[in-house]
């Protein structure tokens, strides 16, 4: 069995740091006021138009208009463009008509010049005046992206600082797979199984989430909340506390997020895999398990974690999947057949006998999805246990529980 190779995919990465000017930045603070104020007048127009205009429509209504005000020519299309986006969103959301307040500006390849090894940004901005930011940050977070291109920032001004976001990319040439890595992602557990491609167990391993720690933050909130239910947005102290554990929410889950991502991809690296997740849009909307899910549910950070294996994952030059997850956890990997429960995390069938680990099945039917979507078959193995098949049964600590389950479904 093989699977077919897609030559060459894009791989975009954002690095943003503090900058800061080489002399006077007054024509930096006047250009970004500018682009603030061209962007609104755009958005304002676009707003009270019921047709959506083509880029050419576009160039048509604003290029002269914009380019009297001292623009460069790249710089009235960021804007326009910038300007559009921000309708559209508005628009589709059923929000007011936007009021920009915010000191941005998007800026196109050609209106800036990129120095990294000795950290330096000469900006063109309007009337042909030039601006030099040194960027404040280290040389290993900046040495991968010497061999990447760039292709746009954003200059942003708050609290007094300047920040700068360079959007870098680069092309990797996808591998052809040797193994399918099948990772099932639970409330309190990240499960992974690596398989060869006809279907045989290489590795498993799990890891486990801080979601029980991210939940003792969010309670806490939730409490102060209805302690001040009235006033906690106008309390300074409240509302800092507030702040303080959102941001512990966002930093615990983000941080996770990037470790377990560089860890299964140098896993997927290993072995050459092809890595399958589960296609979880809609999961959210579709919840109907009572408040107490959705609660779980709205924390869960799934986005995050494979948002962060996929780039992962990509970067290296491996192909990522997304299949349904309908069934993964609930349809017996031998005969097709309901599970049940039997006992903690354990399923059993009552068809054929099977059971196992819940997580472990999972991951079995997630690499039997692929097969299916790839080869037009069922994907079952030659080896897969007849219906009738005593089971093996579970025992032992969680690693060999996982083993077992394994074992169970193709032991003869």
């Amino acid at each position: 069995m093989s699977y077919p190779v897609r030559g060459e995919q894009p791989v975009v990465e954002t690095l943003r740091v503090r900058a800061v000017p080489e002399g006077s930045y007054d024509k930096l603070l006047e250009f970004l006021r500018m682009y603030r104020d061209a962007a609104q007048t755009v958005v304002n127009e676009l707003w009270n138009l019921n047709t959506k205009l083509s880029r050419k429509k576009l160039h048509e209504l604003f290029y002269d208009r914009l380019r009297k005000l001292g623009f460069r020519a790249h710089h009235v299309k960021e804007v326009y463009t910038y300007a559009k986006s921000i309708v559209q969103s508005a628009k589709s959301n059923g929000g007011r008509r936007p009021v920009l307040r915010k000191l941005v500006a998007r800026i196109d390849k050609y209106d800036y010049k990129l120095d990294l090894e000795n950290m330096v940004l000469l900006l063109k901005l309007h009337n042909d005046y030039e601006v030099k930011l040194k960027l404040m940050t280290s040389e290993e977070r900046t040495r991968k992206f010497r061999s990447w291109s760039n292709y746009e920032l954003a200059v942003k001004y708050v609290d007094g600082e300047l920040w700068v976001a360079v959007y870098f990319k680069k092309t990797v040439k996808y591998m052809e797979p040797k193994t399918v890595m099948a990772i099932d992602l639970n409330f309190d557990n990240l499960t992974l199984a690596v398989f060869t491609l006809d279907g045989r167990l290489i590795r498993l391993k799990r890891f486990k989430t801080p979601l029980r720690k991210v939940l003792t933050h969010r309670i806490w909130v939730e409490r102060v909340q209805k302690r001040y239910p009235r006033s906690w947005r106008f309390t300074k102290g409240v509302r800092n506390s507030i702040e303080k554990h959102g941001e512990r929410i966002r930093s615990i889950s983000w941080d996770y997020a990037h470790k377990v991502g560089d860890l299964i991809a140098e896993l997927a690296l290993k072995y050459r895999s092809i890595v399958v997740l589960e296609e979880l849009e809609g999961l959210r909307g579709n919840s109907n398990k009572g408040r107490g899910f959705n609660k779980k549910l709205s924390l869960w950070f799934y986005r995050r974690i494979q948002f962060c294996i996929e780039y992962e994952v990509r970067e290296r030059g491996l192909r990522v999947v997304k299949v349904s997850p309908r069934g993964t956890s609930s349809k017996c990997p031998r005969c097709s057949s309901k599970l049940v429960d039997d006992g903690y995390r354990i399923l059993r069938c009552r068809n054929c006998g099977f059971t196992g680990d819940r997580d472990v099945v999972a991951t079995i039917n997630l690499n039997r999805k692929l097969d299916c979507s790839r080869c037009g078959g069922l994907g079952v193995p030659l080896n897969a246990p007849k219906p009738d098949e005593n089971p093996s049964g579970m025992q032992g600590n969680k690693d060999e529980a996982m083993i077992s389950t394994y074992i169970n479904l193709h032991e003869s």
